[in-house]
């Protein structure tokens, strides 16, 4: 079985736990993604050229940007390999792209049998449960994946019981 999980920087310890609860041991291989999101990026040279600058490609600030990019996703992939080692050596995949389509595209290309995500990053302010708990990406990998998705919420003991 090959499980690969989508890690946002935040959620390691999360898909660690659902791994190693739910998910058989040594019949897996595993995968482990982080996506370089390239929006951010994008959107603020669009704002630069609404605003009538000219294109900064290839400045000194976006390659220090992009190399602090870098490096953060390393810290993030070797930080989660330590977490994964009791199930195995997990294979470390990078990307950079949409985060959305990045893992949908990672799925079918890796040929993983099962996706593992977290609904949002934590930093984003919204419902723990509800419509709108799920996040955009979480929302368009459930649409889209080529495979079933395990989606691994956080525990929420403060918001239950339900009221009736």
């Amino acid at each position: 079985m090959r499980i690969l999980c989508c890690l946002d920087g935040t959620n390691i310890e999360q898909l660690s736990k659902a791994a190693s609860t739910f998910l058989p041991e040594n019949a897996t291989t595993l995968g482990l993604l982080y996506v370089i999101d390239t929006g951010p990026q994008r959107d603020m040279e669009l704002r630069r050229e609404r605003s009538l600058r000219p294109r900064h490609s290839g400045s000194l600030r976006s390659e220090q940007m992009r190399q602090a990019e870098q490096y953060a996703a390393q810290d993030i992939l070797e930080e989660a390999k330590r977490y994964f080692e009791h199930i195995g050596t997990p294979e470390l995949l990078q990307r950079g792209g949409r985060p959305e389509r990045e893992i949908v595209n990672c799925a079918a290309e890796w040929h993983a049998d099962l996706l593992v995500i977290c609904p949002r990053s934590p930093q984003w302010e919204g419902p723990a449960l509800g419509p709108k708990s799920v996040g955009h990406v979480a929302r368009f990998v459930l649409d889209h994946a080529p495979c079933p998705v395990l989606l691994v919420r956080p525990l929420s003991h403060s918001n239950f019981p339900l009221p009736s």
